[in-house]
């Protein structure tokens, strides 16, 4: 059975935020599925959520449904060769984005292949670019994506803060926008670097440099035209000279400026870095949160009325190294639903002051600083 035409689909747009709720919905959407099951992530574990996909996917390879998923070299190397044989022993399709220079056997499974020697050479200049988009696109109708990576992570059973579900965002699409989003997933899955020249104002990839350059240059214009609200969630605060510039110059226009980061994450230094850029910001007239007790991954927007959700951090992995994928949302519902999200998220949070930032220990101040010097790495 092939799927509706494009115009034949529904559009519609949902914000997941319960990690239970999300995988439940994904599993049962690649369950009915009829013709094709598109997967990329960046991490993908044989843990209980894990196997459940694996066995998904291969039940969905039996029913004659095409798969092709596509994992990243670094965020899914420890069971890349397990979930490799796994699934393509029900004839799925798996390819790994950039495996580590080490893994040789892994070379045959990537995205391009050459002999070993030139494979090594490659490697070793591509081990910081890494593909961290999260996106599954069923019978060219239904595409998922967000900050859900597959794997019970989001569950926080690895992750002592608290026995909460970590704080993520998911989005389900329908309609031509999944088409598009497969359009795009082709660029990577067949290597090709020119940008896509239908690419849609929906959703924002980086692809090739010319898409990356529009993606961040995206970013900037709406901060700098925003009119009256600038909302942000992100789980790895280290902005560019520019992102940081644009902010400060819309909280100086009088914008309603925020930016709720997490108080700890699951990396260490992380929160340090990000606290070294609180007394600019602060001075700026720019509030900045905190978000106590479970670990917050997720990453949005709310701008005016716009809505973006996705897998770009504000840092220097996501803005010069790492490919992204975010989708912009328009509709009332969405804006609504953000909205009540991140004010819910702003009272679980503590609101920093100045005061704040001076009363830190001078040991983890000193620390931030010393990070600095690896930001754009990071």
């Amino acid at each position: 059975m092939s799927p509706a035409p494009p115009d034949e689909i529904t559009n519609t747009e949902r914000l997941v935020f319960d990690p239970e709720v999300y995988f439940d919905l994904l599993l049962a959407d690649i369950a009915r599925a009829k013709s094709s099951i598109i997967l990329e992530t960046y991490i993908f574990r044989v843990d209980e959520i894990g196997r459940k996909f694996i066995v998904a996917l291969k039940l969905a390879s039996k029913r004659g449904v095409s798969v092709r998923i596509l994992i990243d070299g670094i965020g899914s190397s420890h069971d890349a060769k397990f979930i490799t044989q796994q699934l393509q022993s029900e004839n799925c399709q798996v390819r790994i984005f950039h495996p580590m220079p080490w893994d040789f056997p892994a070379y045959h499974r990537a995205l391009t292949t050459q002999r070993w020697y030139s494979q090594l050479l490659r490697r070793l200049g591509q081990m910081n670019h890494r593909n961290h988009r999260k996106l599954c696109i069923i019978d060219d109708a239904i595409a998922w994506l967000g900050s859900f990576n597959i794997t019970a992570d989001h569950f926080n059973q690895t992750f002592e803060i608290s026995a909460d579900n970590w704080h993520d965002t998911g989005l389900r699409v329908t309609g031509k926008l999944a088409v598009n989003l497969k359009a795009d997933f082709e660029l990577g899955w067949q290597r090709k670097t020119a940008s896509f020249k239908k690419r849609t104002a929906r959703f924002l990839s980086n692809h090739s440099i010319q898409a990356r350059n529009a993606a961040n240059r995206k970013i900037l214009a709406m901060l700098n035209t925003a009119k009256h609200r600038i909302w942000i969630t992100n789980a790895y605060f280290n902005p560019s000279i520019r992102l940081l510039a644009a902010l400060k110059k819309s909280a100086r226009r009088g914008i309603d400026v925020r930016i709720l980061v997490p108080s700890r994450t699951d990396v260490f230094m992380f929160p340090l870095l990000s606290r070294t850029y609180y007394a600019d910001l602060l001075s700026s007239g720019i509030r900045v949160f905190e978000y106590n007790g479970r670990p917050l991954h997720s990453k949005t927007m709310l701008i005016d009325h716009l809505v973006l959700v996705g897998s770009t951090n504000l840092n220097y992995r996501s803005f010069f190294h790492d490919l992204e994928l975010d989708v912009l949302l328009t509709s009332h519902k969405s804006v609504e639903c953000m909205k009540q999200r991140y004010q819910t998220d702003i009272s679980c949070s503590t609101e920093v002051t100045l005061e704040h930032w001076k009363n830190y220990p001078l040991l983890f101040r000193l620390l931030g600083s010393i990070s600095r010097f690896f930001r754009y790495w990071l």
